[in-house]
């Protein structure tokens, strides 16, 4: 019920000469009845009414396909007749891209916000008349966007894309910054375990003056290190840990001092500022910003 009220308004519409109005209520028809040639044919002949060419000739051409495969053989000659007698009427649009710019990673072509696919690139494609907006974009690049004007039936307009700039954040600037940022990573887990290390080397010397002491305590060992059953375990101890203090001393300072080094010399990212510089001709004044 809704299509076809749609449908006959949109027909008033054309008879009186609103085609805007009427094909906006045509195209919403033909979303909601998909199958209905009838409705995708009177669209066409709406946009030809509205001076959208291109629009009209790509609903004939279609209308002529899916009417064949429907057996519709009167309403495919006639959708068919309609696109050859509008075909060089058509004005076209061709997106050229230098093979420079086509190297470019990631890069995406839009027109009118649809994509434009590697096959249709410096192709010249029917568009209708009127104002095109081309997009470029392509990765660590800044977009381009320019207007193409399409003044007239029939006419023949071409777009190139450029090289593209640089945004600033060009892959070998991202890929310094990111090996950056895994250095000073680095550098932190391993000045981490390096502290860690000394902790434990610090524990086992504080084990050993403990034990020491202990050792020397209630007469347990005399001058001469001349000791006791217990005084000699508590110096056994001692020296023990001692040992054990020295080495996770040494190991873990040069552990951390490795660490420092790695998260000190790790790249850091081009950040914007200035700096001035003498030269030939006097002091100058350099940087980004």
């Amino acid at each position: 019920m809704t299509a076809q009220a749609l449908y006959e308004q949109a027909t008033a519409e054309m008879d009186a000469g609103s085609f805007e109005s009427a094909c906006g209520k045509l195209e919403e028809v033909t979303r909601l009845v998909p199958d209905g040639l009838g409705a995708k044919l009177t669209l066409g002949q709406c946009y030809e009414g509205w001076g959208k060419l291109a629009s009209a000739w790509a609903q004939y051409t279609m209308v002529e396909a899916l009417a064949a495969e429907a057996g519709q053989a009167e309403r495919s000659a006639r959708a068919g007749a309609w696109a050859a007698a509008l075909k060089p009427r058509l004005a076209t649009l061709k997106v050229d891209v230098p093979e420079a710019v086509r190297a470019y990673p990631g890069l995406a072509i839009t027109r009118d916000g649809v994509p434009l696919g590697k096959a249709q690139w410096g192709a010249s494609l029917p568009v209708d008349a009127g104002e095109h907006e081309i997009v470029a974009k392509a990765r660590n690049r800044k977009p381009w966007r320019r207007a193409a004007v399409v003044t007239a039936d029939g006419e023949a307009v071409s777009v190139a894309i450029p090289a593209l700039e640089l945004d600033g954040r060009d892959e070998a600037g991202g890929s310094r910054s990111a090996t950056g940022g895994a250095q000073r990573a680095a550098g932190l887990v391993i000045g981490g375990a390096g502290l860690l290390g000394a902790g434990v080397g610090v524990f086992f010397g504080v084990r050993a003056v403990v034990k020491l002491n202990e050792s020397n305590a209630a007469g347990h060992c005399h001058d001469g290190n001349v000791c006791d059953e217990v005084g000699y375990e508590a110096r056994e101890q001692a020296v023990a840990a001692g040992d054990v203090s020295t080495v996770l001393l040494l190991a873990g300072g040069a552990v951390l001092a490795g660490g420092v080094a790695l998260f000190l010399t790790a790249p850091k990212p081009e950040r914007p500022g200035a700096h001035i510089a003498l030269g030939a001709r006097g002091l100058a004044l350099r940087g980004s910003f």
